[in-house]
């Protein structure tokens, strides 16, 4: 094979070593639930066989070790969401964890978010955190972020991380209670499909050989 032709090769294999895995949803709609029901500590735990298990959590932002092992539920009224997960006293910070089997990472895909009741609100807290509780991105880093809620303009808001972590990763918002979550769309990825930085530089170096080659063959024509 042409050395072109293995660079080609070894790029279309990265391109597609996200392929093929279909996106988890927790969204709670399965929850037939009184408006302040307990969310089950377990709900959603078995959505893949590469998930090893989702927790949820309501704690004070100056103590996280002061937690209520919950999150508590709401039917309508988070803008246009229904059937959404909140945290269980208005100052606290909610949380989800989404843990992945041995071997597996998660990536976060996209999360909505809608304010109550149908009303725009601010998430003073708002974070991606690892399973050692280290922060790896803050939405409200420069700020609260706006939630939106109301008819004027989007009923909901909707966040696309696409990030990526090797272990577990947990979601974090607050401190209003009257800000919902809803909709969690995550990947379980084998960890051996995450190609190593150094990976990318071959394959930024590859590219450039690749299009160079076609540039000399269309020269010589």
């Amino acid at each position: 094979m042409k050395p072109w032709l293995r660079i080609l090769a070894a790029m279309l294999t990265l391109a597609g070593a996200g392929l093929g895995r279909a996106a988890v949803v927790i969204d709670f709609q399965d929850l037939t639930l009184a408006d302040y029901g307990i969310i089950p500590t377990t709900y959603g735990s078995n959505l893949d066989p590469n998930l090893d298990g989702v927790r949820y959590r309501s704690f004070s932002p100056g103590n996280p070790s002061s937690a209520t092992a919950y999150l508590e539920f709401w039917n309508t009224g988070y803008g246009d969401l229904t059937k959404v997960a909140f945290p269980s006293s208005n100052g606290l910070v909610g949380e989800i964890s989404l843990i992945p089997a041995a071997g597996y990472g998660v990536r976060l895909l996209s999360f909505d978010m809608a304010g109550w009741p149908n009303t725009d609100r601010t998430n003073a807290v708002m974070r991606i955190v690892d399973g050692n509780g280290t922060v790896v991105h803050d939405f409200a880093a420069a700020g609260p972020v706006t939630i939106q809620g109301d008819a004027n303009g989007a009923p909901h808001s909707t966040f696309s991380p696409n990030l990526f972590l090797p272990g577990t990763l947990a979601f974090q918002w607050g401190t209003d209670w009257n800000i919902g979550l809803d909709n969690v769309r995550f990947e379980l990825v084998p960890l051996a499909s995450v190609p190593e930085p150094s990976t990318w530089l071959l394959l930024g170096a590859g590219l450039a050989v690749f299009a160079a080659a076609a540039q000399r063959r269309r020269s010589r024509r």
